[in-house]
């Protein structure tokens, strides 16, 4: 359904330069394309640059290609790209695993409402620290692994949508995710959490 919906905000956008429909599918996607970058770059500001600049070539995209079979996948094909050339031509490489402890949390547990203030602090900090411990350790691993495991665990794809992202068939996700697995739980177990 949702893809039906990006296919008429797409149409709209390329017949009419509908800058509502725009801002729809950038309401959708942004908080996901943000967090995908900046779990690889090593600042907030670069972050959003690159978030920016995807959003802006998406436009562009829109308005020259004839058909967008799955905007988020595209928008992730064109925020990786972005990423790998804000590393070319910028800043040397840094691994992900120092700019995890700098995210903290992205994500929150905290949906219980029943906790009192203090222990409802207290275990939303627990959260982010086994959340930059669980990324820290993703950092380490390949680079396809990495991408894999954050886009499958912290984006909550699917395989089909990571194969397209990824230009790979949804077998061949589904093998780098389980070596990624394997390997991920190896460097636990060769490294464990102090």
């Amino acid at each position: 359904m949702n893809q039906l919906v990006d296919r008429f905000y797409v149409y709209r956008i390329r017949t009419h330069r509908d800058a509502e429909a725009f801002g729809r599918l950038y309401d959708r996607y942004v908080t996901h394309i943000y967090r995908f970058v900046y779990l690889k770059l090593p600042s907030k500001e670069a972050a959003e640059d690159v978030t920016s600049e995807t959003f802006l070539r998406f436009w562009q995209y829109a308005l020259e290609q004839t058909e967008i079979r799955n905007v988020r996948a595209l928008l992730y094909k064109f925020a990786r790209n972005l990423v790998v050339d804000h590393y070319r031509k910028r800043e040397p490489a840094t691994p992900l695993s120092s700019v995890v402890t700098e995210s903290g949390g992205l994500t929150s547990s905290d949906s219980e409402g029943v906790l009192s203030d203090h222990n409802r602090q207290r275990a939303l900090i627990e959260a982010k620290a086994d959340f930059s411990l669980v990324l820290e350790k993703i950092g380490r691993l390949k680079e396809d692994y990495c991408d894999v495991l954050t886009l499958r665990l912290v984006d909550g794809l699917g395989y089909q949508d990571i194969a397209l992202i990824l230009d790979k068939t949804p077998g061949h996700v589904r093998v780098i995710y389980h070596r990624a697995m394997k390997a991920l739980d190896a460097l636990d177990r060769s490294q464990p959490t102090p």
